[in-house]
């Protein structure tokens, strides 16, 4: 039986991370470095938690991290790999436009290191000093994490979960620099809306303010429809059987979801 052994994850974000980010994706070597320490960091942070809560971290990215290569990794790990790795400062150049190829070859070679890093810290766990990316998220957005933890238990069989929000203060619109957003969630608070998306890692891939978009949502009623799941204040819903990957029009592959959600997909795509 192998031995997890942390040193591989050093090794992937202070000597292989940085050359594939240079040479394939063609990101500036101070950029490539800084994505480097802020990987290890996010890695760290992340193997410092309890399984339960990486699983809820990594729910709002399931959708889009199962197609990602090794095909036969794990689905939670692939889903780690996208929280750790993919949205890191990695999403600076990913956004400017570095190679799809470039991006995907980065995820596939940190699935086996990071394996190697939360199964080291499993047997031997070690205290993270300092504020990390991952932190205090449950008590800042109950609501957002309450959901998540309904979500994360959804997965197990499929089909609606349900969900029972905590009491908590009504928070203010979330700070983002993204106007048409601003504007959807702005007009979600007027009413008991439904908004889709293709899946929730599109409005960010930072934790803590995909949180604040779903607290804010949650607080006011709102209805979340990805390719995947449906998210209500009452309740949670996700696709039985196997994910569809979330492009523009995925949701019209309606296999696999029941009930209301399956009518709000219908009503949306025509």
């Amino acid at each position: 039986m192998t031995v997890p052994d942390p040193g591989f994850m050093v090794a992937y974000c202070e000597q292989t991370l940085p050359g594939m980010l240079i040479d394939v994706c063609e990101v500036p070597e101070d950029l490539a470095h800084r994505i480097a320490v802020d990987v290890l960091r996010r890695a760290e942070a992340l193997a410092s938690l309890p399984a339960r809560e990486q699983d809820v971290l990594i729910a709002p990215f399931v959708e889009e991290a199962f197609a990602q290569e090794p095909a036969d990794a794990p689905l939670d790990l692939k889903a780690k790999v996208a929280l750790v790795v993919r949205n890191s400062l990695l999403d600076e150049p990913v956004r400017a436009g570095a190679p799809s190829y470039g991006v995907a070859a980065v995820l596939r070679y940190a699935a086996a290191p990071l394996s190697h890093l939360l199964g080291a810290r499993l047997r031997e766990p070690v205290g993270l000093a300092g504020i990390h990316p991952f932190m205090g998220l449950a008590g800042r957005y109950p609501r957002a994490w309450t959901c998540l933890e309904a979500l994360t238990d959804g997965f197990a069989a499929g089909g609606p979960h349900p969900l029972t929000l905590p009491a908590a203060p009504v928070p203010g619109l979330p700070p983002l620099a993204d106007d048409e957003l601003r504007t959807r969630l702005s007009r979600a608070a007027t009413g008991d809306a439904v908004l889709h998306v293709p899946a929730l890692g599109h409005w960010s891939r930072d934790s803590r303010r995909l949180h604040g978009i779903l607290e804010f949502l949650l607080a006011h009623r709102a209805t979340i429809l990805t390719t995947n799941y449906l998210i209500s204040p009452t309740d949670v819903s996700v696709r039985y059987g196997d994910l569809v990957s979330p492009d523009p029009s995925a949701l019209r592959d309606t296999r696999g979801l029941t009930g209301t959600h399956r009518t709000l997909a219908e009503s949306i795509t025509g």
